[in-house]
Order: C-alpha cells, then structure tokens, then sequence
C-alpha cells in the first residue's frame, strides 16, 4: 500500500518538475531531494503506520480468534443445549404421543359405551313410545268399542222406549151394528163391523176381543134400548161378570134410550173380554144410525209385556214394526 503511494507521489513530482523550465533543473534536484526525503519520512511513517496495523490486525486476529473459539464453545454448549433440550423435548412428546393416545382410547371407550347407553336409550324410548302407542290404539280400540256398546244400547233403548210408547195404544178398535139385535139372549153379542181394530183383537162375527198385549184396558160400551123392550147386558172377562148395563123403558114411555158402561181392567196375553146379552135384550140399530158401539183400547202394557218388548229389542227385533191392523168402513 505504502509502495503505491510512493509511486503516485513520484509521478506527482516528475509531473510538476517536467513543466518547469531547464534552468531551473538545480533548484528542482533540491527540491526533487526534499522530496525524497520527505518521501523517506513518509514511507517511515507509513511503515510504522503499516507496522501498527500489522499489530493492530495481529491483535484483532488474536481477538477475533480468541472470540470465536468463545462463540463455538458457546454454540457448542448451546448444541448440546439444544440436543439435551431435543431430547428432552422428544420424550415429552412421545409422552405427549402416549397420553394423548391413552387419552384418545379412553375417549374412544367413553364414546363407545355413551353411544351404546343412547342407543339403549332410544331402544327403551322406542319401545316405550311402542308400548304406549300400542296402549293408545287398544284403549281406543276399548273405548271404540265401549261407545258402539252404548251406541247399541242407546239405540236398543231408543227402540225399547219407541215400542213402549208404541205399545201403550198399538191395540184399540170399535165395533158397531147396523141392526136391531132381537136374538133372545144368553149369548156373546156380535157385530157388523168395526171403525178401527188395530192389533187384531177384536173378531167381529163372535165378539170376541183376545187381548195380543197384557196390560191396563179401557173399555166402554153404548147401546140404544128397543121400544117397550129391556136391556140387559153385562161385560165379562174370560166368562166372569166385570160390569153390568141395565136399562128397561116403562109402560107408558114408548121411547128409546141411551145406555151404557165404561171400565177399566187389567188383561193378561189371550185375556177373552165380550159383551153378553142376558134373556129379553133387544137394542136398536139401523143401517145408517149405528147407536151400538163397543170399544176397547190399551192404555199401558204391563210388567211382563214391558219385559218382553226388552227381550225383543235385546235380541235384535224392532217391536216397532207397523203391527197388523184391520180396519172395516162402515156397511
């Protein structure tokens, strides 16, 4: 370095010297030898300079070495630092690795054993839910059941009252004559015909009315006494005297008259009821003034009748279906 300066001073000076003019070629040796000398004194100075810097770079040298074997002595102990802590670093988390695996086998247990306690769960509620449905559709199978049971006996009920109510007047008729009636007596008085004769007790040509319906019985019967001639007439009861009409005109008294008998009785089923004319009866009748009339009706059925409509309507037959009915215009 100090060498390169020397040279670049000495062209320097050649340069300058090399302007001048040649007399002056003396003053420029001394000054050409100053120059040496002052070259000398500064390639001295930078010798010394250059001398330092060797000792200085020495000393740096030594320094940097010196701090450098401390750097890889520390880096060394940091290696080994480091390597210790890897390790240690390594066994924590292969024990990292073996908890979270325990862990991970245990959770998967956990799971396991939940999702088999939610399926057993949701079993028994199924079955449950099962079992109380089935519950559901066999009590309201029962309860079905129960109202079409009371359905029915509403209805058998609804049927039996109809038929009671049915049966309190399903038997009634009224029998007329359209003749003086002369036979004598000491018999069944007959008729020629009958208004109404619902149930079909009444027989017309004998006189009889068989009662089809036990039960409480209304029964009136009317006449109109022959002139001069008595009346006397009884309503009797399976041949038994119920009631009496008696009715005789005197002798000075040529003209009709009007009478009659109302009771109420209680016939059994086949009960036989008729109006019968004792010796000496004569009644007025014509063809169009019908003044005989014998009428009976049902007032209400009794215990047994009202049984037997139960029966009936518990076995399935409507007791109210229309009963036979006869029923004659006038002749």
């Amino acid at each position: 370095m100090k060498s390169n300066l020397l040279k670049k001073e000495h062209k320097k000076i050649t340069k300058q010297e090399s302007r001048t003019q040649p007399n002056w070629k003396g003053k420029l040796d001394v000054e050409n030898k100053a120059r040496i000398e002052e070259i000398k004194a500064i390639d001295n100075w930078a010798r010394q300079e250059n001398d330092a810097r060797k000792t200085e770079i020495a000393n740096l040298d030594n320094f940097a070495h010196t701090e450098n074997d401390a750097r890889k002595a520390e880096i060394a102990a940091i290696d080994q630092f480091s390597k210790a802590e890897n390790e240690g670093r390594k066994s924590d988390i292969a024990a990292l690795n073996q908890r979270c695996d325990a862990e991970q086998v245990a959770r998967d247990a956990e799971d396991k054993a939940i999702n088999e306690r939610i399926e057993k769960e949701i079993r028994d509620r199924e079955n449950a839910v099962s079992e109380l449905q089935s519950r559901m559709d066999s009590q309201n199978d029962d309860k079905a059941r129960e109202l079409e049971e009371l359905r029915q006996r509403m209805m058998k009920e609804n049927t039996f009252l109809n038929a009671l109510a049915t049966k309190t007047m399903s038997v009634y008729f009224d029998a007329y004559r359209n003749k003086a009636y002369d036979g004598g007596g000491e018999e069944n008085l007959t008729f020629n015909g009958s208004l109404c004769n619902v149930g079909s007790g009444l027989d017309v040509d004998s006189g009889i009315f068989t009662a089809p319906v036990g039960g409480m019985y209304f029964f009136m019967f009317h006449i109109a006494t022959h002139d001069n001639k008595k009346a006397l007439l009884s309503i009797r009861k399976n041949g038994d005297e119920i009631a009496s009409i008696f009715d005789q005109n005197h002798k000075d008294n040529h003209k009709n008259s009007m009478a009659g008998q109302t009771i109420i009785i209680d016939c059994q089923r086949g009960d036989e009821i008729v109006v019968y004319a004792y010796t000496g009866t004569w009644l007025t009748d014509f063809p169009m003034n019908h003044y005989t009339h014998w009428v009976g009706m049902l007032l209400k059925p009794n215990e047994e009748e009202v049984n037997m409509l139960r029966k009936s309507v518990e076995e399935g037959v409507d007791p109210c279906a229309p009963a036979a009915s006869v029923e004659n215009g006038l002749e």
